[in-house]
C-alpha cells in the first residue's frame, strides 16, 4: 500500500508525541518525530517532507522561529501549528505566515487528520507544477542544443523533434497521473499512468493509441532507436491499463 504522506512531527510532549503519530500512522502516513525545532529544521534538509506538525511552545520555536526558518528556504513547506496556550498574537503571527493550520490542544484528532490531508493534497500539487515547470524548461533547453547541433551531426529534424516531443508528452501524461491523485487525496502510486482508465481519460487514451500506430507505420523512415524505445514505453503503458 502507498504512504498517504512524509510528516515530521515535532513537539516537546513525548506522551503526545507518541499518541499523534501513531495515529497519523494508522492513517497511512509515515511519521517521524522530533522534540525541537533545530532537530525539525535539520531534519527537513536531510529528507523531503510532505508536512511540519509544530508546537508552538517547544525549545528551538521562540516567536515562530522554526516557521520563519521554513518558509524563508522557499520549498514551500507546509506547517501545522498546535498550541496549549491560544492567544491572539501568535495566530496572527500565523496567518501572517504560511501555516496551513493553527490549532490547539487538546487536539481533536479528526479535524487535525482533516486538515493533514488538505495540507499534503495541496504541497503535492504546488510539488507537482513545481517540477512540470522544470522539466519543460529542460525540454525547451534540451530542444535548442540539439536542434543547434544538427548542422554537425547531421542528424534528422523530424526525428529529434518526435524523439523529445513524445518524451515530454509521457512526462505530462504522468505529471497529470499524479496531480489527479493529490488533488483527490488518494495516495500517489509511482506506475502506471492510470489517468487512461478514468471516463475523461477516453480521448487521450485514442491519442495516445494513435501515436504508437504512427510511429510504427513510420518506423521504416524514421530508423530511430530513441523513437523505437518511445514507441515500446507507450505500448508498455497502454497494457498496463
Amino acid at each position: 500500500m502507498a504512504i498517504a504522506g512524509q510528516i515530521l512531527l515535532a513537539d516537546d510532549d513525548e506522551t503526545f508525541t507518541h499518541a499523534a503519530a501513531e495515529l497519523l500512522r494508522r492513517d497511512g502516513y509515515e511519521c517521524e518525530t522530533v522534540a525541537d525545532g533545530a532537530s525539525a529544521l535539520a531534519r527537513t534538509r536531510e529528507r523531503p517532507f510532505d508536512l511540519l506538525i509544530a508546537d508552538l511552545e517547544m525549545p528551538g520555536n521562540a516567536n515562530l522561529q522554526l516557521v520563519r526558518d521554513i518558509a524563508g528556504e522557499g520549498r514551500g513547506l507546509p506547517v501545522i501549528i498546535l498550541t496549549g496556550y491560544p492567544s491572539v498574537q501568535s495566530a496572527v503571527a500565523c496567518i501572517e505566515l504560511p501555516v496551513a493550520a493553527y490549532l490547539t490542544k487538546p487536539i481533536d484528532f479528526p479535524l487535525l487528520s482533516q486538515k493533514v490531508r488538505a495540507a499534503v493534497s495541496r504541497f503535492r500539487s504546488y510539488q507537482l507544477m513545481q517540477s512540470t515547470e522544470s522539466r519543460l524548461k529542460s525540454y525547451r533547453e534540451e530542444f535548442s542544443n540539439t536542434a543547434a547541433a544538427l548542422p554537425v551531426t547531421g542528424g534528422s529534424p523530424v526525428d529529434v523533434f518526435l524523439a523529445l516531443t513524445l518524451r515530454n508528452v509521457m512526462g505530462s501524461l504522468t505529471d497529470l497521473e499524479q496531480l489527479g491523485k493529490a488533488l483527490s487525496a488518494q495516495p500517489v502510486q509511482a506506475h502506471p499512468c492510470q489517468l487512461l482508465n478514468c471516463p475523461r481519460g477516453a480521448q487521450l487514451r485514442d491519442a495516445v493509441v494513435a501515436t504508437v500506430r504512427v510511429l510504427e507505420e513510420t518506423k521504416s523512415s524514421f530508423k530511430s532507436k530513441t523513437l523505437a524505445d518511445l514507441r515500446q514505453q507507450l505500448e508498455l503503458m497502454l497494457e498496463r491499463n
